[in-house]
């Protein structure tokens, strides 16, 4: 034990001695004057998104959801999509049609193409997961690249619609999606820091640890504190890495520690996701970001599946039941495919059988099940001095690992995947753009929670397709998208011919 301690801080003392070379030769992700851009302080001025035509076998059109958005969102909000290289542009371009002749306020196009290196049928589409975005004192864009997604990431040619925009490719586990930021503070979910790796750094006799996930389920009473400073360390390196000037939050870290010390957190992942150390496989799946309240707390809206099951519960079960029938005919006006085929609201209805299994009623059971971290989570950030406002969701009850389903998909009814916004002088002006399932019951309870903290809420339809899942937890609004908030320099020739001379 000796022996592998001293190796242990060999190896730490090493890795701090890089850490300031690295630093000093400017290799380090954040440079002085930069900072991680906002999730909810200021207006949205520009939405990424990404077209991709794969999904599991389950996917749809994407362009029924770019059309929402380009539809409920303001005018001056301008759009960037990446495309591939394939017949699939000219069928974006056409369906996108009706907003060409849309233009900014600086008399660029609306709506802009990037292509990328990439077929569609290739292209990750959830555009908040593989990168995070800094900027500095002039609106420089960098971005952050997380270095785990699939192609065709790392893109390296933003600067063709963004101004001197450049690339960082990094090694941020679990992506975007796990990383929330205000202008004061960011929030990284624990499998972010659990899932770095270590590069067969540290090893007990020939079993070596390639992250700080698996070491942690090794380390016994007496090695817990130098694994928390290991630990910790790492965390520094992170801050560092993402802003160093915003406060951390790690959502679960002391819940983590606590179940580690009492040898009841329980080691049964191979990978490192939904590890169970965060209330969901993404932060941004159980929590958004509010406003600075009267009392000078920030909001953050929680998920809460006690509230979710409690809905569905005042509901009959031919009400329920009711609900299982519609879905399907949603998801076939949402353009649904299986495996690229168009199918009918019946043929969906026949596949998933969705009333004969009683959906709603196993989401009712997987809600109370889910119920203790969500609650724990949303306790401990009070105790932060957050004020946290819970907000109904539903997770899926279906798990497609019971025979009994017949490999089926269930839905997973998330509210807390959401835009938001806060601007005006007096951020007077809050608004949500949140999902609309078409169970009326639910969104309508979710987006009552929003309105009693002050917020206009945005109904965006074409997400159903999106709550799909054989887990308990989905994807939704935020996952499809990155924002900024800030003025951007577009590259000269989104200004046409006139380039550079329009520009200035």
């Amino acid at each position: 034990m000796k022996k592998f301690t001293q190796i242990q801080n060999t190896y730490s003392k090493v890795a701090v001695v890089l850490l300031m070379v690295l630093v000093v030769m400017g290799f380090a992700y954040n440079l002085p004057g930069e900072t991680l851009v906002s999730n909810v302080d200021g207006k949205i001025k520009v939405i990424i998104l990404h077209y991709a035509t794969w999904g599991n076998g389950f996917w749809f059109d994407q362009t029924v959801i770019f059309r929402e958005l380009l539809e409920k969102m303001d005018k001056d909000v301008g759009f960037v999509i990446l495309l591939g290289k394939d017949y699939m542009t000219d069928h974006v371009k056409e369906t996108l049609k009706p907003y060409e002749k849309q233009k900014l306020p600086d008399g660029t196009p609306r709506v802009k193409y990037l292509n990328v290196e990439m077929k569609s049928s290739e292209c990750y589409p959830w555009a908040r997961d593989p990168y995070v975005i800094l900027t500095d004192k002039d609106h420089r864009l960098i971005f952050l690249d997380a270095g785990f997604n699939t192609s065709p990431f790392p893109v390296t040619n933003f600067h063709e619609v963004f101004e001197n925009a450049i690339t960082r490719a990094a090694v941020v586990h679990r992506g975007g999606g796990n990383i929330r930021a205000t202008d004061k503070e960011i929030f990284v979910g624990m499998d972010t820091l659990l899932g770095i790796k270590i590069f067969r750094r540290w090893r007990r006799g020939d079993r070596p640890f390639e992250t700080l996930y698996s070491l942690a389920g090794d380390v016994k009473e007496k090695g817990l504190p130098i694994f928390k400073e290991k630990f910790e360390a790492h965390c520094n390196f992170m801050h560092y890495a993402l802003d160093p000037g915003k406060k951390m939050i790690i959502p679960g870290k002391e819940l983590f520690f606590e179940k580690l010390k009492k040898g009841e957190f329980e080691f049964n992942k191979k990978s490192v996701r939904s590890t169970g150390a965060q209330a969901a496989y993404h932060t941004d799946v159980y929590l958004s970001l509010g406003h600075i309240d009267k009392d000078g707390k920030r909001v953050l809206f929680i998920a809460d599946t006690k509230a979710g099951a409690a809905v569905v519960e005042k509901m009959s079960p031919e009400e329920r039941r009711m609900v299982e029938r519609k879905l399907p005919e949603i998801l076939a006006e949402e353009k649904f495919t299986a495996s690229g085929i168009p199918v009918t609201g019946e043929q969906i209805a026949q596949r998933f059988r969705w009333e004969e299994h009683k959906l709603l009623d196993l989401c009712i059971k997987r809600a109370r099940e889910l119920a203790d971290m969500p609650d724990k989570m949303a306790a401990h950030l009070e105790t932060l001095d957050f004020h946290v406002v819970r907000i109904p969701y539903l997770p899926n009850g279906l798990d497609n690992k019971d025979d009994r389903h017949d490999n089926n998909w269930g839905i997973g009814f998330n509210y807390s995947n959401v835009l938001t916004e806060v601007y005006g002088k007096n951020s007077e002006i809050k608004k949500v753009y949140m999902p609309q399932f078409g169970f009326k019951q639910l969104d309508d309870a979710a987006a009552e929670a929003y309105r009693e903290a002050g917020f206009q809420v945005v109904f965006i339809r074409g997400l159903l397709t999106n709550a799909l899942t054989n887990k308990y937890a989905n994807a939704g609004l935020d996952c499809l998208t990155s924002e900024i908030r800030f003025p951007v320099r577009w590259a000269s020739k989104c200004y046409g011919s006139e380039g550079e001379k329009v520009r200035k």
